[in-house]
């Protein structure tokens, strides 16, 4: 956001100011951005736990159980307008070489070719695409698809509630708005760490490229360490925020354990980053990964960042998730930083509304 919008902001009645929302199976968090002369800071932010029942893999599964759900939500928070995120398990990201001679005709174009690339029927997708390139022989675009099923679905239930959606986005492009740079062409990995479930999402020129989810999560590690020293849950957990991937005499048992569990992780990230280097010139000339940005509320694990990036021989850094928003030499949320990364997705729907793709 440059200066002048936030010394001149663009007059509420114009603009319809959205909240941005994220959910999965299990949990929605939400971000509602104001601009201030601090730049934009979360005037409401919250967290609430989805029933069990409601959602499965990223689809309703309960229609009635989740819209009763959305109305409690909007009742307490007075929800109107937001943006919502699509898990990456029910969205399909690819990228075409289309002929040069299409020209602006590129949405028919890629209608034609959508069931050579996915396994739905054209009549029944909704796609959007983004020009990554082109020269005087082809026009290279990423396009990211879904059943039209799961988008009605997730808007008639909004809607019944008294919500209405904007728009719905992949996750790994919210996040990318919100750690990036603006003016970041290059390429990166983005690994969201949470509970449950990991997203992996490789990012060129800003662009969600290559999108992947993983049935693996922070919580794993817990649970391995309560099975491997017969303890609690809760014992565990706490052993694993005190030490971490920290190598020190006193506690090696638990650093190997830790260790074995979050290998998953470092395979999976090394076997996309391995994809994207053989991959990345198979329709232009695209960047290296250079970097990958950790987020998620597990991410915080102390030493994880340092192990990945000696484990993987690359720059691995934590995000700052407030990067595109203010300045925390000028502004303190009320939001700490480790609970704010699992904000990061709901921050990057928000900014939808100020910064453009």
């Amino acid at each position: 956001m440059n200066l002048f919008n936030r010394l001149f902001p663009t007059p509420s009645f114009i603009t319809i100011p959205t909240v941005g929302l994220d959910f999965s199976d299990a949990t929605m968090r939400f971000v509602d951005l104001r601009v201030t002369s601090d730049g934009l800071i979360p005037k409401r932010f919250a967290q609430m736990s989805i029933p069990d029942g409601c959602m499965k893999g990223g689809r309703i599964v309960d229609s009635e159980k989740f819209i009763s759900f959305l109305k409690e939500v909007q009742k307490k928070y007075k929800l109107k307008y937001v943006r919502v995120s699509i898990p990456e398990s029910q969205v399909y990201s690819f990228t075409l070489s289309l002929d040069a001679s299409t020209g602006s005709d590129i949405r028919s174009a890629i209608e034609i070719l959508i069931e050579d690339n996915i396994p739905l029927k054209a009549i029944e997708t909704v796609f959007d695409y983004h020009i990554l390139g082109s020269n005087e022989s082809s026009i290279i675009v990423q396009v990211v698809a879904i059943s039209e099923t799961v988008t009605t679905n997730y808007f008639n239930a909004f809607f019944e509630a008294g919500i209405i959606p904007v728009s719905f986005e992949l996750e790994g492009q919210a996040i990318t708005r919100a750690v990036l740079d603006p003016s970041d062409k290059g390429s990166c990995m983005v690994v969201d760490f949470g509970a449950n479930r990991t997203g992996i999402t490789i990012v060129t020129n800003r662009t969600a490229m290559i999108t992947a989810t993983l049935d693996f999560g922070g919580k794993m590690l817990t649970q391995n360490l309560a099975k491997e020293f017969s303890i609690s849950i809760e014992e565990a957990e706490k052993i694993k925020r005190e030490n971490g991937l920290i190598k020190n005499n006193s506690d090696k048992d638990t650093f190997s354990v830790l260790v074995n569990s979050i290998s998953v992780l470092k395979d999976e990230i090394n076997r996309r980053y391995t994809y994207w280097y053989e991959k990345k010139n198979q329709f232009g000339t695209f960047p290296t990964i250079d970097t990958i940005y950790l987020c998620g509320g597990h991410s915080n694990l102390l030493g994880l960042d340092d192990y990945l990036s000696s484990a993987l021989k690359l720059k691995v850094v934590q995000v700052e998730p407030w990067k595109n928003c203010f300045s925390t030499d000028d502004f303190i949320p009320e939001i700490n930083k480790e609970a704010s990364m699992s904000y990061v997705t709901a921050i990057g729907l928000a900014l939808a509304d100020y910064i453009y793709d």
